[in-house]
């Protein structure tokens, strides 16, 4: 299986990707402007770039920031962030299933919400399906404007 390296820099204002391991004729490098593309995009630009699919190839990713490799801190970074991320969905599908059941048995909004640590509103929200959040942050709030 081939095995390309994928140097990350940050270049001004852009992440800037270069590529090792493709032929002589291919140039493999790339600019973007958040970090997050990056993990999703490569993969999908080397299979252009080779004709091939992701699952043909592996990458081996480094990360390169004001002058110093930083692969390690970066990849363990990424790993831990992946793993929270599981553990948050985990978290969520367990806190829905014992939403349910508290529902069935009867219980209070108010008892539920003190059972998952939420305020009742946030619980109501849940169990009638209208969360929109999806770990995105917390986003969507206005500051308040004093009243003149």
């Amino acid at each position: 299986m081939t095995n390309y390296t994928v140097t990350v820099i940050r270049d001004e204002d852009l992440w800037a990707v270069s590529i090792d391991g493709l032929p002589k004729n291919v140039a493999g490098v790339a600019d973007y402007l958040r970090f997050s593309e990056i993990k999703d995009e490569v993969p999908e630009f080397i299979a252009d770039l080779t004709d091939s699919d992701p699952e043909d190839f592996t990458i081996t990713w480094r990360y390169e920031f004001g002058g110093e490799d930083v692969t390690e801190e970066v990849l363990q970074y990424l790993v831990a962030e992946e793993e929270f991320r599981r553990s948050q969905d985990e978290r969520d599908r367990n806190r829905t299933r014992v939403l349910e059941t508290l529902q069935k048995a009867g219980i209070t909004q108010r008892a539920m919400a003190d059972v998952v640590d939420l305020s009742p509103q946030r619980v109501q929200q849940l169990l009638s399906g209208t969360d929109k959040s999806a770990h995105r942050g917390r986003g969507g709030r206005r500051p308040r404007t004093p009243a003149a």
